[in-house]
């Protein structure tokens, strides 16, 4: 018996653990640049929240600085993302532009987003 409540408390664990909501969102970016095809993409992985998509913009934005004329892509595929983050996002690669992360200037780019797999919704708080 004990070995099926140690099972579940550990499920309970990687739950709690994953939720946008628990401390420190770590966040995995690697980036691919493909010359031929002059396009570059932004692996994400990790979960992504409005708090740490700044650093996601960061790295979009040397990017698009280094490889002026490229397209970047956001491979949000492999990552979890709240929807507030990904309605964010959306609206930067709508407007063909990526904010800097720091400050209020912004970058002119060609911006397609790759979506998530899991898009995670959580309560606003009133």
């Amino acid at each position: 018996m004990s070995h099926v409540r140690h099972l579940n408390h550990a499920s309970r664990a990687r739950s709690f653990n994953a939720h946008p909501s628990h401390g420190n969102q770590r966040i995995k970016v690697v980036i691919r640049i493909d010359r031929t095809e002059e396009s570059a993409r932004v692996e994400v992985r990790g979960v992504v929240t409005t708090d740490n998509i700044r650093a996601v913009y960061v790295v979009c934005r040397r990017v698009a600085i280094k490889l002026a004329g490229y397209e970047l892509v956001v491979d949000l595929a492999h990552a979890r993302v709240t929807a507030a983050a990904l309605e964010e996002v959306r609206e930067h690669a709508r407007r063909a532009i990526v904010s800097s992360g720091i400050d209020t200037s912004v970058t002119p780019c060609r911006l397609r987003i790759v979506d998530p797999q899991v898009i995670l919704r959580t309560k606003e708080l009133a």
